[in-house]
């Protein structure tokens, strides 16, 4: 089967597709990883990211720009070399609790046939990479939602109450689960693909 129309499976939710596409090409990802090397990241670490970058190429590959080879190429390289600058700039600090990961990425309601449910995450099993995909995530967030949309957003996945938000921002309850109704809306296709690839490299 050609790679072009396994794409289109995986796009489409067929987790089988998504592991055959992996397998092709995990070498790949090896070797592009070997080229980098982290002061704060394990070997392991950053292939994994690397595992991140090729997932992302999955959903985000349009036929007919490039192959599929190139752009997946580009993405782990894109997706190694940001998280080896996100853990610079994070080298002495402690990672935060301020957004809990398992409000953005599990899905404990989910039914869909071969859903993966990751395990909970504790504080003590909390990784940079873990927090690097919310980070990631909220990057992506940011340039599709208004700014009140996204720091309302923000706000609730840090735990704020609607009261709290209404208070702090100075408008009323109504507004604030009005732009939360839409974010969430406007969320809901890169949320999937980042709540799967979360499940798949904790899988």
């Amino acid at each position: 089967m050609r790679i072009d129309k396994i794409i289109d499976l995986a796009q489409a939710g067929l987790k089988e597709a998504v592991d055959v596409i992996v397998e092709q090409y995990y070498p790949m990802v090896i070797k592009i990883s070997g080229k980098y090397y982290g002061e704060w990241a394990g070997h392991e670490d950053i292939v994994q990211n690397g595992l991140v970058g090729l997932l992302k190429a999955i959903y985000y590959y349009k036929k007919g720009k490039s192959s599929f080879l190139s752009f997946a190429w580009r993405s782990v390289e894109s997706e190694i070399k940001s998280f080896l600058t996100y853990l610079n700039r994070m080298k002495n600090k402690v990672l935060t609790d301020a957004i809990n990961i398992d409000s953005i990425f599990m899905d404990e309601e989910s039914e869909e046939p071969g859903y993966m449910t990751p395990t909970p995450i504790t504080r003590d099993q909390k990784t940079a990479l873990d927090e690097y995909l919310v980070e990631s995530f909220l990057e992506e967030a940011k340039n599709i939602l208004t700014e009140l949309e996204f720091n309302i957003y923000r706000m609730r996945l840090e735990g704020y109450s609607y009261d709290e938000i209404s208070e702090k921002l100075g408008i009323k309850w109504k507004a604030v689960d009005n732009n939360y109704q839409k974010a969430k809306k406007k969320l809901a296709p890169i949320l999937e693909r980042y709540r799967y690839i979360f499940t798949y490299i904790r899988s």
